[in-house]
């Protein structure tokens, strides 16, 4: 019994850790075509829609995680998280806004929400492969 019950927790632990690393690569591929957007703007509206394009990747993984592993409060998760992340470029945006511009503030302004809106699809993503690793 006691053999049966470590096969078992063993089998868990392998397919868990294993879950998780199977995105590993697709967030290596998110961050590897980041970094060759990102070395080719020149302008902040391309800045921006490479971190746009760099969430939306992550959005991607979130989606296929949340399919896979949360399928029957699938539809709400997957609503919360866009409105999680569009919380956070909001923010970003009024605690960043000014009460005059100055020159390149509009500049600032939309980065600084981008980049919150991708760093809080990543911190997301990466509570979801901890919580699906049992970490």
């Amino acid at each position: 019994m006691r053999i049966g019950l470590f096969v078992f927790f063993i089998a868990v632990i392998n397919f868990s850790s294993g879950f998780a690393a199977s995105f590993q690569t697709e967030i290596a591929l998110c961050d590897e075509v980041y970094e060759k957007q990102s070395k080719k703007s020149g302008s902040t509206i391309s800045i921006i829609q490479s971190l746009n394009a760099y969430t939306d990747c992550y959005q991607k993984i979130v989606f296929k995680i949340i399919d896979a592993e949360y399928a029957q409060n699938a539809d709400k998760m997957k609503q919360n998280f866009i409105a999680y992340i569009d919380a956070a470029g909001e923010m970003t945006g009024f605690i960043d806004r000014p009460d005059s511009c100055y020159p390149q503030c509009g500049t600032t302004v939309g980065i600084n929400a981008a980049t919150a809106r991708r760093d809080a699809a990543k911190q997301y993503l990466e509570s979801l492969l901890n919580s699906s690793s049992g970490i």
